[in-house]
């Protein structure tokens, strides 16, 4: 496969995601990597991370939300990137902490198109991974130790979905959502 067609899996596949997780009505992912490119930058102590997808929860606080898509048909070498993945999310949050003096409680959301790490897969979300991740990883810590408090802050905010295919056929159409969102009010003014 060319990296062209790797390119259009992926855009593809994070577009699918993207529908499936608005069609939700919970979520709204107004920032895509490919078309949006600075806006789904999330910096960390180690540099920066592009993840796919960028917005905001609809209900509550309106919390943000970053999404890594992974359209994979076997396990591959996801549960390396997820450790990756669980690294930046605590990393991100230290940076925001450094730069603003507060932190978002932003959700990490880890997406694939196929299962992996079967035999860990109820621990994935866990302060455990977290620090195991971290502990793999010291670059994205840049010499600081890890902080309880914020390691399980952080990792009650990491969730990992499974999108079967199938499932696209499930969800409301564009058309649909936008009918249904009227009915539904989500989007209200929340001043």
């Amino acid at each position: 496969m060319t990296a062209e067609e790797t390119q259009e899996l992926g855009r593809e596949g994070v577009a699918i995601i993207k529908r499936w997780l608005e069609a939700t009505t919970f979520i709204e992912l107004p920032f895509d990597a490919y078309n949006n490119t600075l806006d789904c930058v999330q910096p960390h102590l180690n540099g920066r991370k592009t993840f796919d997808l960028k917005g905001h929860f609809l209900v509550g606080k309106k919390e943000p939300i970053v999404v890594e898509c992974k359209r994979y048909s076997s396990p591959g070498g996801q549960y390396a990137e997820f450790q990756h993945f669980l690294a930046i999310a605590y990393s991100s949050s230290i940076k925001e902490l450094d730069d603003l003096g507060g932190i978002r409680a932003r959700h990490f959301l880890w997406v694939t198109y196929h299962p992996f790490n079967l035999t860990n897969w109820t621990q994935l979300e866990t302060r455990d991974q977290m620090v195991k991740a971290l502990e793999e990883h010291p670059e994205y810590l840049q010499g600081r130790d890890i902080d309880e408090d914020l390691v399980r802050a952080i990792s009650s905010r990491i969730m990992v979905l499974v999108f079967n295919p199938k499932q696209e056929a499930l969800s409301l159409t564009r058309s649909e959502l936008n009918l249904f969102r009227v009915h539904i009010d989500r989007k209200a003014d929340s001043l």
